[in-house]
C-alpha cells in the first residue's frame, strides 16, 4: 500500500537547538494526549465517526447515476468555506490539472465551477460562460443553515437560470442540516432532491460527509477509497501510541510550537496537487483554535514558487514560524541536453524534473534546518484518493486535540457571527433595524480616507 511517512527530526532540539522541541516536553505533552484520546474514544466526536458509518453513500450513489445519464456539460457548487474548500481539494488533488480546458482530459466528465466567491466580476463571468449550456448544468447548494448570505444570493441567481430550462429540478441537489433550515424549505416547496449533514458535524469537519463526497461522485472520484483512507487513519490512531501515533505527535509538535511562540504554522506543499489542502487546512485550524486570544495562525506558500518569494523571510526572519512540507512527485519528466555552449546549465542535462524538484524540497528542508527555523515533512508515495483520506482525517484529528491542549472548543466559530449580523442588516434584513443604525453609524465615525 502506498503511504505516508512523517518526518519530525528537524523540529526537534537536536536539530535546530533552542528553536525545537525538547523531549521531555514532547514526552509529557504525548501523556497527556494519550489520556485524553482514551476519554474521548467513550464519546467522540461525530467527525470521528464517519469513515465507518458512510454517511448516506447510498443516496450519493442513486443521485450520482441519475446525473452521469443526464449529458452534464457544467457542475456549478455553491458554497463558501467549510462548504467549498473540501471540494476543491479533491478536485485539485485527484482530477487532470488542466481539467477544465479541454475535453480530453475530462474522461467524460463535465467542467466544474466552485463559486466561493460573490466577487461580481467573476460572478459575471461564471454565469456568462454556462448559460449557452443552462439545459446541461447540474447545479449543488451547500449551507446547513441555508441562511449564508454568500450562498442563498448565488442560488437565488442559478435558481431562476435553471428555471429556464426542462427537468431542471432533477438538476439541482440541496445539501443542507437534516431538519432545520432555508434549505429544507426550498426543497419541500420546489421539489429538489437533498442530502444532509450529520448531526454534530460543522462546515470544517465535513469534507468526509455529502459535502466533499457527493460532487466527487458526481465526477466519477472513488469516495468509498476516500473514505477507507480516513478509516485507515483512524484505525492508526486507535491501534498506536505516544511516538508511534501520526496524529498524537503531529498535535504535540504543533502545541509546543505554539506555546514557545512559533505561531505561525507554514504549510508549504512541495506538490501543487495539494495546494487546495493548504487552503483546507487554514480554515480548519484558523477558525477551529482561534480563541481566547490564543491560537496558531497557518499559511501558505508553494514549494517551489515561494522559496523565491518567502523563504528568506523563513530562514533570516524573526523565528516565530513552523513550517509544515509536503512532498509527492511521481511524474517524471526529461530535461535534454540543451545549449551546449553554456557549461553552468550542463548539470540539469539528461536529468529529469522528478529529481530537480526532490532536491529543491532537500535544498529548503536543509537551509530551513541550518537556520534553526523548524519543520516538518510529510512525504507521500503517491497522492491517491486514499491518502488523501488518510490526510483528512488526521489533521481533522490533530486539530480537535490542540483544542483540548489549548482548553479552547475546536467545534464552534463565534468570531465570525458578528460580521454576518453586520452583512445582513446593511442588506435590510428584517428585525435587523437596530443593528443596521449601529452599523452605520460605526461606519460614518470610522471613516478616515485618502484618495488617489
Amino acid at each position: 500500500m502506498k503511504t505516508i511517512t512523517m518526518d519530525l527530526t528537524n523540529a526537534l532540539a537536536e536539530a535546530v537547538g533552542a528553536n525545537g522541541i525538547d523531549a521531555g516536553e514532547l514526552a509529557t505533552t504525548l501523556a497527556n494526549i494519550s489520556d485524553y484520546y482514551a476519554r474521548l474514544l467513550a464519546k467522540p466526536f461525530a467527525f470521528m465517526t464517519l469513515p465507518e458509518t458512510k454517511f448516506q453513500f447510498d443516496e450519493m450513489w442513486t443521485l450520482a447515476d441519475k446525473a452521469a445519464a443526464m449529458d452534464i456539460k457544467n457542475l456549478v457548487i455553491l458554497g463558501i468555506g467549510g462548504s467549498s474548500l473540501g471540494t476543491q481539494t479533491i478536485f485539485e488533488a485527484l482530477l487532470h490539472p488542466l481539467h477544465n480546458m479541454e475535453e480530453r482530459f475530462r474522461n467524460g466528465k463535465p467542467r466544474y465551477f466552485i463559486l466561493d466567491n460573490i466577487d461580481p466580476h467573476k460572478m459575471a463571468a461564471i454565469v456568462e460562460t454556462i448559460i449557452p449550456d443552462i439545459d446541461r448544468t447540474f447545479l449543488v447548494v451547500i449551507s446547513k443553515s441555508g441562511e449564508t448570505p454568500e450562498t442563498i444570493s448565488q442560488f437565488m441567481l442559478f435558481n431562476e437560470l435553471m428555471r429556464r430550462s426542462p427537468g431542471y429540478q432533477q438538476r439541482i441537489v440541496l445539501i443542507t442540516d437534516r431538519e432545520k433550515g432555508l434549505l429544507n424549505r426550498i426543497a419541500e416547496k420546489e421539489g429538489y432532491p437533498t442530502l444532509n449533514l450529520p448531526d454534530g458535524v460543522g462546515g470544517r469537519f465535513s469534507v468526509l460527509t455529502p459535502v466533499g463526497l457527493f460532487p466527487s461522485a458526481l465526477m466519477g472520484l472513488d469516495i468509498k477509497r476516500l473514505s477507507a483512507g480516513a478509516a485507515g487513519m483512524a484505525a492508526h490512531t486507535v491501534r498506536y501510541d505516544g511516538e508511534e501515533n501520526m496524529a498524537f505527535v503531529l498535535a504535540a509538535i504543533l502545541y509546543l510550537m505554539d506555546r514557545a511562540g512559533k505561531k505561525i504554522h507554514v504549510v508549504m506543499p512541495y506538490c501543487e496537487r495539494l495546494g487546495g489542502f493548504a487552503d483546507w487546512f487554514r480554515q480548519l485550524e484558523a477558525e477551529s483554535l482561534g480563541k481566547k486570544g490564543l491560537g496558531p495562525t497557518p499559511t501558505k506558500s508553494m514549494g517551489v514558487t515561494d522559496q523565491h518569494s518567502q523563504l528568506q523571510l523563513y530562514v533570516e526572519g524573526p523565528k516565530d514560524k513552523c513550517v509544515i512540507l509536503f512532498y509527492s512527485a511521481t511524474q517524471e519528466v526529461p530535461i535534454p541536453a540543451s545549449f551546449d555552449y553554456l557549461e553552468d546549465v550542463q548539470y540539469l542535462a539528461n536529468k529529469d524534473m522528478k529529481s530537480l524538484f526532490h532536491a529543491e524540497f532537500q535544498g529548503t528542508r536543509l537551509s530551513l534546518t541550518e537556520a534553526q527555523t523548524p519543520n516538518i515533512s510529510l512525504i507521500l508515495d503517491e497522492v491517491s484518493d486514499y491518502n488523501l483520506g488518510a490526510l483528512f482525517y488526521l489533521f481533522e484529528m490533530v486539530t480537535a486535540i490542540m483544542g483540548h491542549l489549548l482548553s479552547v472548543n475546536a467545534f464552534d466559530q463565534p468570531g465570525v457571527e458578528q460580521g454576518k449580523i453586520y452583512t445582513k442588516a446593511m442588506m435590510g434584513k428584517k428585525g435587523l433595524e437596530k443593528e443596521k443604525e449601529h452599523t452605520e453609524a460605526l461606519l460614518l465615525r470610522r471613516a478616515k480616507t485618502i484618495v488617489f
